[in-house]
């Protein structure tokens, strides 16, 4: 189990079961579900697939959406438990959404760390909340709000739930607030992009499946919507993702089954003739090169015998090395100061 202090001050107060419980799990939630116990009067909302299928696994309560509470009763919880996300915005809309679910009397337990601005958005839950208490624990501070203010703020104006259209000089897409570098195009992602299309003429045979593993919003699969393909598959690990893929393809008319997995987990093996990936290393805000190698995996799981993948990674990681344990032919496509692109091969 990885050390989180902010969490672990948090645990107290999802052990201790005191009437209709919410915890609001984000992906550090992942290590931790395992610690606490199930109970029938504890609800978890995660944004994050994995999360919810560890937590289903553990005998929890969990299910998997962007953080859409719209359809809880209001003033129901008697404690609300939140370890800070990484993103402002999602923080914002969580603070906003306890403001209506938790009871008249209930609690609302929030912990984070000062470097991701812990300090601020309990300032926030001043604006939101009669009471409040906060102190610092370790090197994590730890909040404990109640009683809903008549005229409370909304911090953010909270437009959390609106995709937004974004244009780009190579791309105009959809995407929203929650999901990775939603308002952007990854550098990554623009390499792998540069040799893709010479990859595709190079097959021996043309691909007829194809799999945008970890989609985000869908740039990989928007940007090689040109290429003839019977099948289309895009996969991510998070709900706010998916949503701006689903959009994307609709907008481009554009013929995806949009699947939410773990790195493709939910999918069946041996399917994909092409795979283009992008993978996170990024768990929270710790580096997690072990991403890189359940990608890696899985890419070898799910391609057919003869398939290809597109696999882009920052330059820090061994990519050449990781991918040995899974593949045969693993060719470096092109290369810069930050990024590498490799053509895989079974």
């Amino acid at each position: 189990m990885k050390q989180d202090i902010a969490f672990e001050v948090l645990l107290p107060f999802l052990h201790a079961v005191q009437g209709e419980m919410l915890w609001i799990a984000d992906e550090t939630a992942l290590d931790w579900i395992s610690v606490v116990p199930a109970s029938p009067q504890l609800s978890i909302y995660s944004n994050r697939f994995d999360v919810v299928q560890a937590a289903n696994a553990a005998g929890h309560q969990a299910v998997f959406s962007d953080f859409d509470f719209t359809h809880l009763q209001d003033k129901h919880y008697a404690r609300i438990v939140y370890r800070i996300s990484k993103e402002k915005a999602v923080v914002q809309h969580v603070i906003n959404s306890a403001a209506h679910l938790l009871a008249p009397e209930g609690e609302f337990f929030v912990a984070g760390l000062k470097q991701e601005g812990i300090k601020t958005f309990l300032d926030q839950c001043g604006d939101v909340f009669v009471e409040s208490s906060s102190k610092k624990m370790g090197l994590a501070y730890l909040g404990c709000f109640s009683h809903t203010k008549n005229n409370a703020k909304v911090l953010g104006m909270d437009e959390y739930h609106a995709l937004q259209w974004l244009e780009t000089d190579s791309l105009a897409f959809f995407s929203k607030q929650g999901a990775f570098g939603w308002n952007k195009i990854d550098e990554g992602s623009v390499l792998l992009i540069s040799v893709a299309d010479a990859v595709y003429s190079s097959l021996p045979v043309p691909p007829r499946s194809l799999l945008d593993l970890g989609c985000g919003y869908g740039y990989l699969t928007l940007m090689t919507r040109h290429w003839p393909m019977q099948k289309r598959t895009a996969t991510d690990n998070g709900a706010a993702a998916l949503l701006g893929m689903r959009a994307n393809a609709e907008h481009y008319a554009l013929a995806v089954d949009v699947v939410a997995s773990n790195a493709g987990d939910a999918l069946q093996s041996g399917t994909f003739d092409l795979i283009l990936c992008n993978p996170p290393f990024h768990r929270g805000t710790a580096v997690s090169q072990d991403l890189t190698d359940l990608f890696l995996q899985q890419t070898a799981r799910l391609l057919q015998p003869k398939g290809v993948a597109l696999f882009v990674v920052n330059a820090f990681i061994p990519l050449e090395q990781k991918a040995l344990q899974w593949f045969k032919s693993i060719e470096l496509q092109t290369s810069n100061r930050s990024y590498k692109v490799f053509k895989l091969q079974k």
